[in-house]
């Protein structure tokens, strides 16, 4: 099987897991699908790999390890927390998109998921559109007070020419950067390479008060050397 660069790995293929791709197939996005049962898989018209979504030998050959995004709809909380921790492991740069069934979000997030959703058909709709990144609003409101929030990179940001690698937000405020819309394209083929360019759109995930945080953030870094340029040439018309 080939490798593809910044694809999409879909860890089950059950109720969760066909809604999810069905919003992947509507959007153009490349993927694979990881599950135990080949039958359902089988004429689909779509890359999948048979075996135990938990296992570190079969995440492989889903090209995990090259994958952006990582969404896990499997049928057991147990079987998720473990994918989840095999998934950081392989593709520690990968945005991890996780269900679970009982309220015990807190262990999948500690097993290294980014986001966290409740069972139903609709969450796994929202999920496909949160990797895919595909919503129109400024805010969007998602599951235990998670928003995703678009924020405007603007000329003389001091996040502009800068990596996400650099700015390392995740551990900084928590946010994470989930894609960058530029010249109206959209970018979920995130890296920490990637960088983040002037008058560019970035959408945001996290809670109300790692998105104030974020925002801070921007505002407490040293100023970029457009933005000083811009500060002295208005300086000599006052």
């Amino acid at each position: 099987m080939e490798t593809k660069r910044g694809h999409t790995v879909v860890v089950g293929y059950g109720d969760v897991g066909r809604s999810i791709v069905l919003e992947l197939v509507d959007a153009g996005v490349e993927f694979t699908v990881v599950d135990k049962n080949e039958d359902a898989l089988l004429g689909q018209g779509f890359d999948y790999v048979v075996g135990d979504g938990a296992s570190e030998e079969v995440l492989g050959r889903a090209g995990i390890a090259s994958a952006s995004t990582v969404i896990i709809a499997l049928n057991t909380d147990t079987d998720t927390i473990f994918a989840t921790l095999v998934a950081r492991t392989l593709a520690p740069d990968a945005i991890i998109l996780a269900r679970a069934n009982a309220p015990i979000c807190g262990k999948i997030y500690r097993a290294g998921a980014d986001y966290v959703a409740s069972l139903s058909i609709v969450v796994g709709q929202m999920i496909a559109k949160l990797a895919i990144s595909k919503q129109k609003e400024d805010v969007v409101m998602l599951y235990e007070g998670i928003v995703i929030e678009k924020y405007h990179v603007k000329k003389g940001s001091s996040f502009a020419g800068k990596t996400l690698k650099e700015l390392d937000l995740r551990s900084k405020v928590g946010c994470t950067v989930i894609a960058i819309e530029q010249d109206g394209k959209t970018v979920i083929d995130l890296y920490g390479n990637t960088v983040v360019e002037a008058d560019s759109i970035l959408a945001i995930v996290g809670d109300r008060e790692q998105i104030r945080k974020f925002e801070e953030y921007e505002h407490a870094q040293p100023e970029s050397p457009e933005k000083i340029i811009i500060g002295k040439i208005g300086e000599l018309f006052r």
